[in-house]
């Protein structure tokens, strides 16, 4: 009995500390979970000049409520707030919004405290390092003003860099008025700035100086001293050339600040080492000098100009007397400037008078290399010369050269990308002339220009002489039209370019120098702009179009620009007349985006200009002339689904297609009011499946044309091209036999070709090339040249 109480006592025992010891873990667990711990982690150590401030923070133990906080700036400010839209679990992002206006730059620490617990983080923001250097501290009238503008923060992309703001102040501190501030965009981490001294010294009188340079709120002040120029002694000494024949005289142009004494000294050292000094008279700040009889030997003479403590020196060369060479303009022009390796270039020769049967034409590599010569044919003012880009050719800057008649003249070309797939050219499909389907429109024009389609194929049209925007069907039929003559919202004075994108339509509304924004169903909704040279005014805006992000690029043909707005029709920034060989231009017309968000830009100066959208110049197309891929004041410009761009040319009625590498494919119309022909083409859009809308201006209509369907073949321009030059021998058979092959395949209107198997090609008979020449010029038919071309692989000479 006793037993069994121990035993019961003992159980009772262990159930009861089993419980006590299970309570004892339950109570821990739930002191752990009810523990407040804050944590408080920055997304970076140290934030930039122009970031916002991401924390990401994190309360474990979280039961609802908001997480207060207290941040202290750099200055000892502080800014408070709380953090409402916790997490379920605790988290949250706390985000302080700023930027490099506010001048927070330094440490930072921001307190975080939920019920009785705090956190404390710490980081900090780079500040922005601005430095300021000019070239020197004492400046005269002439001189220009090298400023070195250093930051530690920039942005590359124009349409969000911040912008260095320059302000010139006198010694008094006042500002000088006769200088507006000038802003130059950060857009890379050290600028060079060039100012011209005679805009200062034109109205301010000498003395110290400051040049305020402001970045966000950072500004540093360069104190510099202006002098004038009489205040120094200098000396100029030029020849009027940089080159002389034996015998030829040699000018001089003297140029002194000022007047001190009556005598100077030349001394000049002829290329043997003979010295020979000569005094001569000073009666004003210019002085001319003539010497007869100085260029006796060949080489290089060198002279010192001495005068009143000051001298300048320099040098100049002599050649032998080369035979006269003729009194005739010479102008050479290539049909792009970048070349891939087995391109043909097509070299355009002008010359005033007709001197000589031939030309010599070589390279020269980016190396130096000079590549053979090579004699082609000249028989008419202009021609155009072939030359064959070979396989390797290596990368970089070439040169062409052009001997005609002793004449020489040179000329840069680029070869760039991969090699040319003959298979590009024996694709027959984009020879294809668009069909013509019909003169669309049903209302009556005057005076039409712009046109641009949207994504349902409805037609935009300018009908610039009745102030009105017409919108057709794709068959033509007229849905609505807006606007009269005025300058009010709606109206317009003389519009011109239009471009219709996802939602809206954008309209250049030339006579009032600004551009109006419109739906779709011709609803007014916004305008910009205004007659002037400020960012966002305009002269003449003419042409529109967007890249794929919906920015707006206008081209201005009065002020030679393209001003780039973005989504929200703000002024990002601008392109101008480059210097670099092809990028200049007096004005800019039509503009029309690729697919890969290059702009192609109608030049007034004859030729095509591309573009990227950030501004940066990629190629150029065309020249002057009436020949294939030369223009006479192209206007409009529209890029196919294949990425195809066709060129309204329209002094010469009518309109070229290329391809994306800018080779020429085709064209068609002439002069005329018939189907198919135009007076002047101004307009171009295509829709998305591929139709063509031209603009007759003259014509006060809208031709449509197909693609696609029963169209034409024509037989490319490089057949005939490669026929002809292979004729005159300044094309391989190789090349020539390429012609055969798409012949073949192809065939000639009216003939018939046929071809072996095989790939070779041998002897072909000189009678041939005399064929060949006959067929280019239209002296024998397509069947007759056909003819040739089968006996030639009847004969086994060619096998294609």
């Amino acid at each position: 009995m006793i037993y069994l109480i121990n035993k019961r006592n003992h159980t009772v025992k262990k159930i009861i500390f089993v419980l006590v010891f299970v309570a004892s873990i339950i109570f821990i667990m739930h002191q752990q979970a009810d523990a407040l711990i804050i944590s408080a982690v920055p997304k970076s150590p140290a934030f930039g000049p122009n970031d916002w401030i991401y924390v990401n923070v994190k309360v474990q133990g979280y039961h609802g409520g908001s997480i207060a906080w207290i941040a202290h700036r750099p200055d000892n400010s502080t800014i408070s707030g709380n953090l409402t839209q916790v997490k379920s679990d605790g988290t949250v992002v706390h985000e302080i919004i700023r930027n490099a206006w506010d001048n927070y730059f330094g440490n930072w620490t921001i307190n975080y405290r939920y019920e009785n617990v705090n956190q404390t983080v710490n980081f900090k923001v780079t500040p922005i390092v601005l430095s300021v250097f000019t070239d020197k501290d004492l400046y005269y009238e002439p001189d220009m003003m090298h400023v070195n503008i250093t930051t530690s923060y920039y942005t590359p992309r124009s349409d969000q860099a911040e912008v260095f703001h320059l302000n010139f102040y006198d010694q008094k501190g006042n500002l000088v008025k006769d200088i507006p501030g000038i802003d130059i965009k950060a857009l890379q981490h050290s600028i060079i700035y060039n100012f011209h001294m005679t805009e200062l010294a034109d109205y301010d009188p000498p003395g110290l100086y400051k040049l305020k340079i402001q970045y966000y709120n950072m500004a540093t002040e360069v104190p510099f001293l202006l002098d004038k120029y009489t205040n120094l002694m200098r000396v100029s000494a030029q020849t009027d050339e940089n080159t002389y024949h034996v015998g030829d005289v040699v000018n001089f142009k003297l140029l002194f600040t000022r007047v001190t004494q009556s005598e100077g000294t030349l001394k000049i050292t002829d290329p043997s080492g003979n010295v020979t000094t000569q005094q001569f008279q000073v009666f004003s700040v210019h002085t001319p000098l003539s010497l007869n009889s100085i260029t006796k030997s060949i080489g290089t003479y060198s002279y010192t100009v001495q005068y009143a403590g000051a001298s300048n020196s320099g040098s100049f060369n002599v050649i032998a007397n080369p035979k006269l060479l003729p009194n005739i303009e010479l102008n050479v022009f290539l049909d792009k400037l970048n070349y891939r390796p087995g391109d043909i270039i097509h070299v355009k020769i002008h010359a005033s008078q007709v001197i000589a049967n031939s030309t010599n034409l070589w390279v020269i590599d980016p190396n130096g290399i000079e590549y053979p010569r090579s004699s082609l044919p000249i028989i008419t003012n202009d021609a155009i010369l072939p030359h064959k880009i070979g396989s390797d050719y290596i990368t970089g800057q070439w040169k062409l050269y052009i001997d005609y008649g002793g004449i020489v003249r040179d000329i840069p070309f680029y070869v760039i990308g991969s090699p040319v797939d003959n298979n590009e050219l024996l694709n027959a499909n984009q020879f294809g002339v668009p069909l013509y389907v019909s003169n669309f429109g049903t209302t009556s024009f005057n005076n039409p220009i712009g046109i641009s389609t949207d994504t349902d194929n409805d037609v935009y049209v300018v009908d610039s002489g009745n102030a009105q925007i017409k919108k057709f069907d794709s068959s033509g039929k007229l849905l609505l039209s807006w606007g009269t003559v005025g300058s009010g919202n709606g109206q317009f004075i003389h519009p011109s370019g239009i471009f219709v994108g996802k939602k809206y339509v954008y309209v250049a509304d030339t006579g009032n120098a600004r551009i109006q924004m419109f739906d779709k169903q011709g609803n007014f909704l916004y305008a910009w702009g205004s007659y002037g040279d400020g960012y966002g005014m305009f002269h003449t805006p003419v042409g529109l179009a967007t890249d794929s992000s919906g920015n707006l690029f206008v081209a201005d043909s009065g002020r030679g620009t393209v001003q780039m707005f973005n989504t929200q029709d703000v002024y990002s920034g601008e392109i101008r007349s480059l210097l670099t060989e092809g990028a200049n231009f007096t004005a800019l017309n039509g503009l029309s985006f690729n697919s890969k968000d290059y702009f192609y830009a109608s030049s007034s100066d004859n030729k095509i200009l591309e573009f990227s959208n950030v501004g940066g110049f990629i190629n150029f197309f065309g020249s002057s002339g009436t020949e294939n891929g030369r223009f006479n004041n192209p206007t409009a410009i529209a890029v196919d689904s294949k990425g195809n761009f066709y060129v309204a040319d329209t002094w010469n009625h009518r309109i070229q297609k290329f391809d994306p590498y800018g080779n020429f494919i085709l064209s068609w119309g002439s002069e005329g009011a018939s189907a198919g022909q135009f007076e002047e083409p101004v307009g171009l859009a295509i829709d998305s499946t591929d139709n063509i809308y031209v603009v007759d201006k003259k014509n006060n209509n809208i031709q449509k044309f197909s693609l696609y369907g029963k169209v034409e073949q024509a037989i490319p321009a490089w057949v005939k091209d490669r026929t002809t030059w292979w004729s005159e021998n300044a094309l391989s058979k190789r090349d020539f036999a390429l012609a055969v092959i798409y012949i073949t395949n192809h065939g000639l209107p009216n003939a018939n070709v046929t071809a072996n198997n095989g790939t070779s090609v041998v002897k072909i008979p000189d009678w041939i090339k005399t064929e060949a020449r006959w067929w280019e010029t239209g002296h024998i038919d397509d069947k007759t040249f056909a003819d040739s071309l089968q006996y030639l692989i009847s004969a086994g000479i060619v096998k294609v």
